[in-house]
This record gives structure tokens, sequence and C-alpha cells, in this order.
């Protein structure tokens, strides 16, 4: 009778037992896909942006670019590095190098030093006017053609037809500049 009685808990335990370890068991299969969903949404979560001007909206996400995004984010870097003055320029180039990639920095901040050098030596003005854009937005890359102008104070210096190239990274939903080179020039008539 004694016997009967130790074995009927001892198999009341296991069932316990086995109840345990399956519910253990799903739960950390739940967590596990909790956790990957979490990480999912986190990573392609997109937001639809509205400029203040009105025009059409961007989408911003962690994971990829947008097309109007790229092209916005291209512009205003073209702007902050040709649009400048003598007085202008250190802003605007102190501006352009918050974007620029850590790996990049270094040649890109001599360059520009020695750009906002001549450009407060020489007292020369500057503007660009964007004719087309050629965007890569899966290849991170940029082609803004247009014209620049150049003044020395009221005289007018030689206009030319230029072609910048720019390359990107796009990490945790931040674009930052890996190169901003002069791809072509020619003179404009």
């Amino acid at each position: 009778m004694d016997f009967s009685v130790y074995q009927n808990r001892l198999s009341q335990l296991s069932a316990r037992f086995n109840l345990m370890v399956f519910l253990v068991f799903g739960l950390l299969v739940s967590n596990l896909l909790l956790c990957t969903l979490a990480w999912y949404t986190s990573v392609h979560q997109r937001t639809l942006v509205t400029p203040f001007e009105g025009g059409t909206g961007f989408v911003h996400s962690d994971s990829t670019v947008d097309p109007r995004y790229l092209s916005l984010m291209s512009e205003n870097f073209i702007y902050s590095r040709l649009n400048v003055t003598p007085e202008t320029v250190t802003a605007q180039h102190a501006r352009l190098l918050m974007f620029v990639d850590g790996s990049q920095y270094g040649s890109m901040q001599s360059k520009l030093l020695k750009e906002a050098d001549v450009i407060q030596k020489n007292k020369i003005s500057s503007d660009f006017i964007i004719t087309d854009m050629q965007l890569e937005p899966r290849a991170l890359k940029a082609n803004v053609i247009g014209i620049l102008n150049r003044h020395v104070g009221s005289r007018e210096l030689n206009t030319s037809r230029r072609i910048y190239e720019l390359t990107y990274r796009y990490r945790f939903g931040r674009l930052s500049i890996v190169s901003f080179s002069l791809k072509k020039e020619y003179e404009h008539a």
C-alpha cells in the first residue's frame, strides 16, 4: 500500500516536472520570438517626413534610403560647400563636416580648410545652380550637375558647368558622406 502511494506521488511529481519543462521551453521560445520581432520592427520602422515647404515627403527608416531623402540631403551638402562667401565659408564647411563619415573626416577637413583659405584670401563668392541630379539610392550615390558662378567683389569669374559625385554610408538611420568629389568640369558658354 505504501509503495503504491509513493508511486502515485512520484508520477504526479513527474507530470508536474514535465509540465514545468514544457512551460519553461514555451516561454523561452516566445521570448526569442518577441525579441526577434522587436528587433525587426525597430530596424525596419519607416516614418514619412513632410518638409515645411509643402513638397512631397520622404520615407525615413533605419535600413533603407528613400530617393527623395537622398536628393534633399545631396542638395543640402552641395549648397553647404559651394554657396559661400568669405564671411560664411567657415560656418558652411563646419556644418558640412558634421555629416562626414568618421573614416574620411581628416582628409575632408583638410580639403575644406584649404578651400576656405583660398576663398577668404581672394575674397571669392560662389553660388551653384543645380540643373540635374542623378541618384542611385541602392548604391548610395548622387551625381549633381549644375553651373558654378564665382565672383570677386562685383567682378564675375569664369562660369563653369560641373558634375559632383557624392558617395554616402547609411547606418542606423544616419546618412554620412564618404566622398564628395568633382567628377567633371567644363567651361559654360
